[in-house]
């Protein structure tokens, strides 16, 4: 017999997985071991068959690959971790196939539901990814694992904690652009995890509204140490608005006395003073040369015109 596992699997289902692998094995260990090892074989069959693997000893005849995931599995899983070894570098010498081997599970795994401690599994594989590696590259793989357990009712909570913890500014770009999503529960997610973006919720255009609001503050935008608690309501970058009032982040006269300032106010003179240096840098290295209450009292008269037109 040399179906493939996953055509089995997709097609007949698990028992009927189970059920060709364990002939396999009476055939001939090896014969199984080099089907698991086949590229097309996706973490979750090797999730299915790794009570069967383990049982039979089969560990020793599989790939580098299946090898560290069946390792990941069991420690993610273990209710007591051993104090030796920090985690999860015991496991191999080369900290880069425990991120190709992350990536893996997460990547071929995040379509599957097969049960709580599968979803367990993938979840802390997706925090030790983006942890550990802080790789945006692997952004876009735990972004849809997190829309995914939405999707399907699951909490949220770690997996929104652990996407923002790669501390990447680029990680609201996946998010961003499930605003365009004809899913009206992907967008309202979308929304939720961007709450803290100014405006959000009263835009016509919401993904316009964010692409505005993330170019205009990407190079400002700091993580937000006061707001990193386990919950899908993170505030996990803020607009640091003496850096862009300054342009430039430096101990100038007035940097206490900008931060003494109410928030909404440091807000204000951040947004005007980047409008002002993108239409006339002389303009604007004139007014920075105002005591800050000068340049309030001329924001607020620039406003009040406008408002009046």
């Amino acid at each position: 017999m040399n179906s493939s596992l996953e055509m089995i699997r997709n097609i007949n289902g698990i028992k009927a997985l189970k059920s060709h692998f364990t002939t396999l094995i009476e055939q001939d260990n090896k014969l199984a071991a080099s089907h698991v090892n086949s590229e097309e074989v996706s973490f979750p069959t090797l999730y299915i068959l790794s009570s069967l693997i383990t049982t039979n000893h089969l560990t020793k005849y599989l790939s580098d690959r299946n090898k560290v995931a069946l390792a990941l599995r069991k420690d993610i899983l273990a209710k007591e971790r051993s104090p030796a070894t920090p985690f999860p570098y015991s496991i191999c010498e080369t900290p880069q196939l425990i991120q190709s081997v992350l990536r893996w599970i997460v990547d071929t795994g995040a379509q599957e539901n097969l049960n709580s401690k599968y979803r367990f599994v993938l979840d802390r594989s997706a925090g030790l990814l983006t942890t550990i590696y802080h790789d945006p590259s692997d952004l876009p793989a735990v972004s849809e694992l997190l829309f995914k357990r939405n999707h399907q009712g699951h909490p949220t909570h770690y997996l929104t904690w652990a996407y923002f913890s790669s501390q990447n500014v680029s990680s609201l770009l996946p998010i961003g652009e499930r605003l365009v999503s004809g899913d009206q529960v992907e967008m309202q997610f979308a929304m939720e995890l961007l709450h803290f973006i100014p405006g959000l919720d009263d835009a016509d255009e919401p993904y316009d509204h964010f692409r505005n609001w993330y170019e205009e503050n990407l190079p400002y935008l700091v993580l937000n140490e006061d707001s990193y608690e386990l919950t899908a309501q993170l505030e996990p970058y803020c607009v640091d608005y003496m850096m862009k009032y300054k342009e430039q982040q430096e101990n100038s006269r007035n940097h206490d006395a900008f931060h003494a300032l109410p928030a909404e106010t440091q807000k204000m003179l951040g947004d005007f003073s980047y409008k002002l240096r993108k239409y006339s840098r002389l303009e604007w290295r004139e007014w920075l040369k105002r005591p800050l209450d000068a340049q309030v009292q001329s924001i607020e008269e620039v406003n009040h015109d406008t408002y009046r037109r």
